[in-house]
């Protein structure tokens, strides 16, 4: 066989050889799935649904906004409030502190006070066993009031109790009188302020709350309103992209 005969069978081949590829290809195409093709109809109406829930949405994130903001300024006052009352509850604390201070030295000074001894000296043949009745006077009286007044420290006694126990042994006087009524006003404004300052906490701790609620809903409706109205954007673009006509095609030869 010739050169000639040999480049024809070669050509053969080759042509051959493509034409088995084109079939190849053309089945593989024909056996894989096609996607359906949307409904730009049916997208332009979901759209529709979209942008008018991102509407909505957006107008309920923006009352959400308000309703925070309100709640921003109620803290700062609640929180404004509660630092005033811990400022007063600390002043009423230095008061009572330093009514106490005086009240304590007082009654000391009167415990510790000398009284004039009304028995006559006894003599060593006439002295008895010392005894709670045979102790004079004064003496038991301030040891009456001594023993109060460390009943009172340990919390064993009140205020009230150790008052009367001081005018009984006749150890009172009007200015531990005014020292005892100022320390007593001072308990009843340390209490009150005290009361005020839980109470304007509680409200402080509530209104941090609702605050912060306030604002997470308000992030929330506003981060769905962006995210609907991105997708209502998607869906416009899609029906867009699938109602545009194609160009018609030719036809045959002309006639």
């Amino acid at each position: 066989m010739d050169a000639t005969g040999v480049t024809a069978v070669s050509a053969l081949l080759i042509g051959g050889g493509v034409v088995f590829l084109a079939l190849v290809v053309l089945a593989v195409m024909t056996d894989r799935p096609r996607t359906p093709r949307p409904d730009p109809v049916r997208l332009r109406a979901a759209a529709e649904q979209l942008e008018a829930h991102a509407l909505a949405t957006q107008t309920e994130a923006g009352r959400a906004a308000a309703i925070a903001t309100q709640a921003r300024a109620i803290l700062v006052a609640a929180e404004q409030a509660r630092d005033e009352a811990w400022a007063a509850q600390e002043t009423a604390e230095r008061d009572h502190q330093r009514a106490l201070r005086s009240a304590l030295a007082g009654r000391e000074m009167a415990a510790r006070a000398p009284t004039p001894e009304t028995v006559p000296e006894p003599t060593p043949e006439t002295v008895p066993e010392p005894t709670p009745e045979t102790v004079p006077g004064p003496e038991r009286d301030r040891e009456v009031s001594r023993a109060a007044l460390a009943a009172y420290r340990r919390g064993d006694i009140s205020l009230h109790e150790l008052r009367e126990v001081f005018r009984r042994a006749g150890d009172w006087d009007p200015v531990q009188e005014d020292r005892e009524r100022i320390l007593e006003r001072g308990g009843m404004r340390l209490t009150m302020a005290r009361r005020a300052y839980d109470q304007a906490a509680a409200l402080a701790r509530r209104a941090g709350q609702e605050a912060r609620v306030a604002e997470e809903a308000a992030q929330e409706l506003l981060a769905e309103a962006t995210a609907t109205a991105a997708e209502a954007r998607e869906a416009y673009l899609t029906a867009q992209r699938f109602t545009r006509r194609r160009p018609p095609r030719r036809g045959g030869r002309t006639r």
